[in-house]
């Protein structure tokens, strides 16, 4: 297993070691244990600049996942399963109004991104309740050691 990270924002207080921790143990629970996942922790106006250009979106997000199993050769590489991208300046507000730490939020933000790298989806309300579902599950198994 190989979780590549690169944090862009300086004096974060959030440290790479625990968020590979937790993408680690992520894909441990959910059965990939040889996968490769990058994830790039960043500042609002660069996240918004990849949801303007890949969603449409001209708006900050707190997470957006490209996963390397969709597209012309979805297969080309099954161990490696994409980017998770997060925005640390959402992460943080959410924290706030969730009142609960930034490193909860940002491996909240690592499941979800992971599991939309996988190809669970919340567009539909069945789908959304399926990786709401899948969500707290494994956040029930890293929760005790990893938060």
């Amino acid at each position: 297993m190989e979780i590549l990270i690169k944090n862009r924002v300086k004096g974060s207080g959030l440290r790479p070691s625990k968020v590979i921790r937790v993408a680690q143990r992520v894909l441990e629970t959910l059965g990939y244990k040889e996968a490769q996942v990058s994830i790039l922790l960043c500042e609002d106006s660069y996240i918004q600049k990849l949801n303007k250009e890949y969603r449409r979106v001209d708006a900050p997000t707190d997470v957006l996942a490209f996963s390397m199993h969709e597209g012309p050769f979805p297969r080309v590489h099954p161990e490696i399963l994409g980017d998770v991208v997060i925005s640390l300046e959402a992460a943080s507000r959410q924290a706030k109004r969730f009142c609960h730490s930034l490193n909860k939020e940002v491996a909240l933000l690592v499941i979800h991104g992971i599991l939309h790298l996988l190809g669970y989806d919340h567009q539909k309300k069945k789908d959304r309740e399926k990786m709401r579902r899948k969500e707290k599950e494994i956040l029930e198994v890293i929760r005790k050691e990893e938060l």
